[in-house]
């Protein structure tokens, strides 16, 4: 009989056993050349990437307490700090991140920042992201705060691509963790004016789970609260607020495709401009243009004692 494969043995990866194949999975098919992982603790993910990529870029605010192997690069410190900066060097030396993955700063705007770094940069053209620990309310707030659809190279979103988990350990009971997000990214492939990055089929799962959980919170707090409260009508209340949830992220994705559409006027507009800017300086630093200088001096003149 087969043993089981080591990412289902690994005692310090910090990720489900379902979040650990779908990785496996990725990896194993688009076997990066660069990849990055924002946030590697221990290192148990970082490994498994690094079996994977040719070329690895840890960010942290602590080195790994693994030994990683030699094709791993660590970056110590503030990944707000550092990413900007490494990326920037990528895209002088025009090079593409072909797998990122964001743990790190789990803080609403710390989430944020990594991503739009990631989004912002032409380094990032062909990629795939995957965003852990999306079903956490901290990181699901910085996350939805990402207006993905106002990048056209962005062509899919899936947030609860693998779900959460709420626990029930004493420790950390009641808590909303783990659920990995996926992000595609493709500049060949622009999503701009070609509908909706986000899955339509199915309704976000993250938020409906953190309703549902302040929904238990609230009969475990009321005596007698299962009595009163059977579950047709619990039903009925995730229903009703699934539906509330639906409307306001319908508007949300119209607002989001509008603002894409600004920013892509926006964004030509500038290229005009940019264009008549430069051909004017053309001209003016002609030579024939500096020769004609005095002759139209002279036509001033006339014209100013006519």
């Amino acid at each position: 009989m087969p043993a089981l494969p080591d990412i289902f043995e690994d005692a310090v990866w910090q990720m489900s056993l379902g979040e650990r194949a779908a990785v496996e999975g990725v990896l194993t098919q688009l076997e990066p050349a660069l990849a990055i992982e924002i946030g590697s603790a221990e290192g148990g993910a970082l490994r498994r990437i690094a079996a994977h990529a040719t070329e690895v870029h840890s960010f942290d605010l602590t080195a790994p307490s693994l030994a990683q192997p030699d094709n791993v690069a660590l970056h110590v410190g503030d990944s707000h700090e550092l990413l900007p900066v490494f990326l920037a060097e990528l895209v002088e030396r025009d090079r593409n991140v072909d797998f990122v993955l964001v743990d790190g700063d789990h803080s609403p705007e710390g989430v944020r920042r990594d991503l739009e770094d990631l989004l912002d940069s032409r380094a990032v053209a062909r990629t795939v992201i995957l965003i852990h620990d999306t079903a956490n309310e901290r990181v699901r707030s910085g996350v939805d705060a990402v207006r993905f659809a106002a990048w056209p190279k962005v062509t899919h979103v899936e947030l609860d691509w693998v779900p959460g988990r709420m626990f029930a350990q004493p420790e950390l009971r009641d808590e909303l963790w783990y659920g990995l997000g996926l992000v595609l990214v493709d500049s060949a492939r622009l999503a701009y004016g070609s509908g909706p990055v986000y899955e339509q089929r199915y309704r976000d799962w993250g938020p409906l789970f953190a309703e549902l959980r302040e929904t238990i919170l609230l009969r475990a707090q009321e005596p007698g609260a299962a009595d009163l409260e059977p579950a047709d009508v619990l039903l009925r209340r995730v229903r009703s607020m699934s539906r509330e949830l639906a409307v306001r992220y319908a508007r949300e994705r119209e607002l989001e495709t509008e603002l894409a559409g600004i920013r892509e006027a926006l964004a030509q507009a500038e290229a005009r401009r940019e264009r008549a800017d430069r051909t004017l300086e053309n001209v003016m630093d002609s030579a024939s243009w500096k020769l004609t200088r005095p002759l139209r001096g002279a036509k001033r003149g006339l014209r100013r004692s006519d």
